[in-house]
C-alpha cells in the first residue's frame, strides 16, 4: 500500500469474508463513491474476537478475496490488506488500525461497519481509543434505525452531535459517523455456504470465487459435482 504525501481518506472494511460475495463488493463500491474515499481496504480477519470463527482458513479466505477483486469490473480503489496475518490474535480492530497508521502514515482512516456492530462497539477492545483513530461509515442492518445509532453514539461519546448541514454525527474527539440507511447487504455468507453445501452455485457468488471453491471442496462442496 503506497500513497503520496497528501492525506488520503482510507476506508477499512474488515470481516471474515467466509466467503466474500458480490454484496461485499457492491457495498465497497457504494462506500467509496458516496463517502468520498480514496481507497477501500478489504481486511480479512485472522481470528475475529466478536464473531464465530471462520469455517475455512485465512489463506483460503484471502485467496478468494484476491480472486474476487482481480475479476471485479468496479474494483478501482479497492485493495486487499493481509495485515492481520502479521498481528497478534485475536484480531482486535484497534491493533489493526494502529499497525496501519504505523505503515501508512497520517492518513484519515474510516471504518466501515454494520449497524449491528456499532451497537456492540461500546464493548469492543479499547473502543474509546479506537474512536480517536478512525471515523465510521455505518451500514444499515436488519431493523436497526437511526435512533438506536444515535443512542449508542451518545454512550460512546456524550459530546457526539448531529450536524444537519453535513448529514453526519460529529464526535467531541473529532471523529465523524456517516449512516447509509438505504444500503444493506442483499445476501449473507451463511446463505451462500448453505447453497454450496447442497451442491448449488449461489447467485451472488463471484464466478472467480466459485472457481476457487470447487477444486478445494470448501464449505462442503461435494467433490463429485
Amino acid at each position: 500500500m503506497t500513497f503520496a504525501e497528501e492525506q488520503h481518506r482510507i476506508g477499512l472494511f474488515g470481516g471474515t469474508f467466509d466467503p466474500v460475495h458480490e454484496g461485499h463488493l457492491l457495498l465497497a463500491r457504494l462506500a467509496l463513491d458516496r463517502c468520498r474515499l480514496d481507497t477501500l481496504l478489504f481486511i480479512p480477519a485472522l481470528q475475529p474476537p466478536h464473531k464465530r470463527q471462520p469455517l475455512v482458513s485465512f489463506a483460503h479466505r484471502a485467496a478468494m478475496l484476491a480472486a474476487a477483486l482481480a475479476d471485479w469490473p468496479e474494483r478501482h480503489g479497492m485493495e486487499l490488506s493481509l495485515i492481520e496475518a502479521t498481528l497478534p490474535t485475536p484480531s482486535y480492530t484497534i491493533n489493526t488500525v494502529e499497525a496501519l497508521r504505523h505503515q501508512a502514515g497520517s492518513h484519515r482512516f474510516i471504518l466501515v461497519i454494520g449497524a449491528d456492530s456499532l451497537l456492540d462497539l461500546p464493548h469492543w477492545h479499547r473502543a474509546p481509543e479506537l474512536l480517536k483513530l478512525v471515523s465510521l461509515i455505518v451500514v444499515k442492518r436488519d431493523t436497526i434505525e437511526t435512533e438506536a445509532i444515535a443512542e449508542t453514539l451518545s454512550i460512546l461519546d456524550p459530546g457526539c452531535t448531529w450536524n444537519q448541514e453535513l448529514e453526519l454525527w460529529q464526535g467531541g474527539g473529532g471523529f465523524t459517523v456517516e449512516f447509509l440507511p438505504d444500503v444493506e447487504l442483499p445476501v449473507s455468507s451463511s446463505a451462500i455456504r448453505e447453497e454450496l453445501r447442497q451442491g448449488r452455485e449461489p447467485g451472488m457468488l463471484p464466478s472467480s470465487v466459485f472457481a476457487y471453491i470447487k477444486p478445494h471442496n470448501l464449505y462442503g462442496w461435494p467433490s463429485h459435482v
